[in-house]
């Protein structure tokens, strides 16, 4: 396997783990790859999480040495969605789930075993847009080393 893979199978993990019994605020219906339209998702699978591997950049992780060393940046976007017909709860279950994502993926031991750093970078949402649901995309910059023989 990759370390690509290798680190997204964690962060599906990290995911599956939020939950109120494993301290975070909320509990996670579905977390899939396979993004979903927000109306085609069961109201029971709410909230839900859609973790993708995006971009990726890479570079000589030390140049000159000739140690085939490599360090690749990976965009990881979770798509989220939380449904509530209140707007207060609806907007407490947005902030508290995009707390609990950012907490479960910069604490994962597992994940953190693979990479060298993570840093969340911005999260976008609907702005508001769909009633009684709110959408939005959580970013993270991900670090990690490879040998560049066995690729990333």
């Amino acid at each position: 396997m990759s370390v690509r893979y290798d680190i997204m199978t964690q962060v599906t993990s990290a995911l599956t783990n939020i939950t109120t019994d494993n301290d975070y605020n909320t509990t996670v219906g579905s977390v899939g790859e396979k993004i979903q339209h927000w109306e085609q998702v069961n109201k029971s699978d709410f909230p839900a999480l859609f973790p993708i591997d995006a971009d990726e950049a890479k570079d000589s992780f030390a140049i000159g040495t000739g140690d085939g060393n490599m360090l690749g940046t990976l965009t990881v976007l979770v798509t989220a969605m939380v449904f509530n017909t209140d707007d207060d709860a609806r907007r407490l279950a947005r902030t508290n789930l995009m707390l609990d994502v950012e907490k479960a993926l910069v604490n994962h031991a597992a994940l953190a075993a693979l990479i060298v750093d993570i840093r969340p970078t911005r999260i976008v949402t609907d702005k508001g847009t769909i009633p009684d649901y709110s959408i939005w995309d959580q970013e993270f910059e991900i670090d990690y080393q490879y040998d560049r023989e066995d690729g990333g």
